[in-house]
């Protein structure tokens, strides 16, 4: 689908990734089941690319297959030219259930990469209250887990993500527990962070219009097992507005594809 090219300045420090062919299945009960199928994607360094499919295609396999925590069955995946053989500090995931140590307040929790590393000085605890500033957290900075709201320890999980600076960073449904007006000035937070600091980002979402908001790239996923139908190019400048005429088209597009592959695989059930 072709839409009106306008070119956006974002630094390069990212991580370039390459996913080669892969395919993967899961163990269910003695039968093998497939979730992702002959995937190939390519992401340039300090890209933003969002991946639409619908729920239980294998796009969030995907995004553990990129982060190093299980290798694929068939294929590969690179990062810079190099095979990744398992996690690495460089390329960071928040997942969709944040994961906070319920015994460390928010500004520990936050701060525990920089502090894992060594490089809670001076520097680093500066970084901390400006990210928890930046997700609206710096008066919960010494609260704990259990006093936050699920949406609140979602931005926490964000800002500990953010804190340590990755090279790639990986969103599995980021922002899906905020409320409404949060979600959409986080949206515009993680855009400006991106645009400022360079970061590759891949991000999964159920929201096509988050999606085409804030990705330069979209892929669109069929039901599972996973194939690639399309991937959209936006090349339009930042920050977008939710009624723009070319994202209106296109949202109504991506979600016509979305609608045309799910009937057809109920038509075959």
């Amino acid at each position: 689908m072709s839409i009106i090219q306008a070119h956006t300045s974002i630094p390069s420090r990212g991580l370039a990734l390459a996913i080669h062919q892969v395919s993967h299945a899961f163990e269910l009960e003695g039968s093998e089941l497939p979730v992702l199928e002959h995937v190939s994607l390519r992401v340039a360094p300090g890209e933003f690319v969002a991946l639409l499919g619908p729920s239980g295609c294998g796009k969030s396999t995907l995004l553990r297959l990129v982060a190093g925590l299980e290798p694929p069955e068939r294929g590969q995946i690179e990062e810079d030219g190099h095979n990744i053989g398992g996690p690495d500090p460089a390329r960071v995931v928040v997942f969709q259930d944040p994961t906070l140590y319920p015994w460390r307040t928010v500004w520990q929790n936050v701060a525990l990469g920089l502090q894992t590393r060594g490089k809670l000085d001076r520097e680093g605890k500066a970084r901390v209250h400006d990210m928890l500033a930046r997700v609206g957290l710096d008066a919960f900075a010494q609260a704990y887990p259990r006093q936050l709201s699920g949406g609140m320890a979602q931005r926490a999980a964000l800002a500990r993500a953010l804190v340590n600076d990755p090279r790639l960073l990986i969103l599995d449904e980021p922002l899906g527990k905020l409320d409404s007006l949060t979600r959409i000035r986080m949206q515009g937070e993680l855009v400006d962070l991106w645009r400022e600091r360079g970061f590759s980002t891949l991000m999964v979402t159920h929201d096509v219009e988050e999606a085409i908001l804030m990705a330069n790239r979209v892929v669109v996923f069929s039901p599972r097992p996973a194939r690639i139908m399309e991937i959209i190019d936006i090349e339009l400048p930042y920050p977008r507005q939710r009624n723009d005429p070319q994202l209106v088209e296109l949202r109504t597009h991506i979600l016509a594809q979305l609608g045309a592959a799910e009937a057809a695989v109920a038509l075959n059930a």
